[in-house]
């Protein structure tokens, strides 16, 4: 479109990517968090207005919080008009004749394949595994003449989805940026990670070695005793939940905060509760902390994050609503207090924190945990990191300052 132009120059991945993408114009890109995977899309939507046939785009994003970004984005970087952007979501309705429209999943499983009619159009699916669930799949559908996935873990973990679902319609995964090259070219912070061991209270062993004791008897020989599985789920959940809310979780995430007092710094929690707890006793403590999680109001939680990155606020105290679609560059250190076992939420949760900032030298990663399982991803995930970045292991009791 006239006066479209990209501001950043294009990463040398991002040049490769886009000739194998040019072929045919479908398939996945799987960049690391903070690669670039936005700019790559920009990269394919020049390349398909560039056509003589009139087109328009479809952007499929799974969070209002991302529409507002991609929005921004298209803004400052590839300097489209605001008037030439069209967004959908349960709140704002597109004229309809935009060039770029933007539109929340959810709303889109009713919009795409009346979109795709009658046009030449292009469909672009930013965090695309989302898109694998039997409703978000109908976001998917339509005669769609260009098609691109992105994400940074597009194969799902726990369903055949990517290759039943997702795959068929975007095409398959044509490039992979991982870690290991993201580090190499000097496009994410350099990093160390420090895995530290939290003791459980003695009641909360008693109770997580029972519950392992039950899911040792559900699972006989390898497998599932026929009628138990459901058992055997609300097992596992609560032997998590355990794990999850260990106490020590809270008062070793303080203590690291206060060794990097004045940084600026993310806490990731499961549970909301603790998040509130953790949010308390760094305001006692005189740190100057916010907190942003699905129980505060939509434009409280936008201020917090907004002061957060502005510099009015170090701290921010979060749950899950940072796992995708947030960008907080300015933070230098994140403790992850606690985690689920998704290495998709591990991920993010990295990407997160390893963007790079203007004054951001660094990133130092600290990940509680509490459990053998937890350890064994732990190392697991620094087998894969060597040669990439320092881990450091904290053995035995750590203890908080009361």
């Amino acid at each position: 479109m006239t006066g479209w132009k990209l501001a950043l120059k294009p990463r040398e991945w991002q040049v490769v990517a886009l000739e194998r993408w040019r072929e045919s114009q479908a398939g996945i890109v799987q960049v690391v968090t903070g690669g670039g995977k936005t700019v790559f899309a920009q990269l394919c939507l020049l390349e398909f207005f560039a056509s003589d046939v009139p087109g328009q785009a479809l952007i499929i994003v799974p969070t209002v919080s991302l529409l507002d970004q991609w929005c921004l984005a298209l803004q400052d970087e590839l300097n489209v008009s605001p008037d030439q952007i069209g967004l959908l979501s349960g709140q704002e309705r597109p004229k309809g004749d935009e060039p770029i429209i933007i539109a929340v999943i959810n709303t889109a499983r009713r919009f795409s394949t009346s979109f795709a009619q009658d046009r030449r159009a292009f469909l672009i699916v930013d965090e695309c595994h989302r898109a694998g669930s039997p409703s978000n799949a109908k976001a998917l559908d339509g005669p769609f003449r260009a098609t691109l996935g992105l994400s940074a873990t597009p194969e799902r973990e726990y369903d055949d989805a990517f290759t039943s679902i997702i795959s068929p319609r975007l095409g398959p995964i044509i490039y992979e940026y991982t870690y290991r090259d993201a580090a190499k070219d000097g496009v994410i912070s350099p990093f160390s990670l420090t895995n530290i061991h939290v003791e459980m209270l003695e009641d909360e062993k008693e109770k997580y070695v029972r519950l392992s004791r039950s899911i040792a008897r559900c699972l006989r020989k390898g497998h599932v005793i026929e009628g138990e599985e459901d058992r055997l789920k609300r097992l596992l959940q609560q032997r998590a939940a355990v794990s999850a809310n260990a106490t020590m979780r809270i008062p070793v995430a303080v203590k690291l905060i206060e060794e990097h007092r004045g940084e600026r710094a993310v806490i990731f929690h499961e549970r909301i509760e603790a998040a509130n707890t953790i949010l308390s006793l760094l305001k006692k403590r005189g740190h100057r902390a916010t907190i942003y999680h699905s129980e505060v109001g939509p434009t409280v939680r936008r201020d917090n994050l907004r002061l957060f990155r502005k510099g009015l606020f170090d701290v921010l105290v979060c749950c899950r609503a940072l796992d995708e679609g947030i960008n907080v560059p300015e933070a230098s250190v994140a403790v992850i207090a606690s985690s689920t076992a998704s290495q998709r939420q591990r991920i993010q949760r990295l990407g997160r924190i390893l963007r790079k900032a203007k004054g951001k030298d660094a990133a130092t990663v600290y990940t509680l945990f509490a459990t053998d399982e937890e350890r064994a991803r732990l190392e697991r995930e620094a087998t894969n990191l060597e040669g990439i970045t320092t881990v450091i292991w904290h053995q035995g009791r750590v203890r908080a300052d009361a």
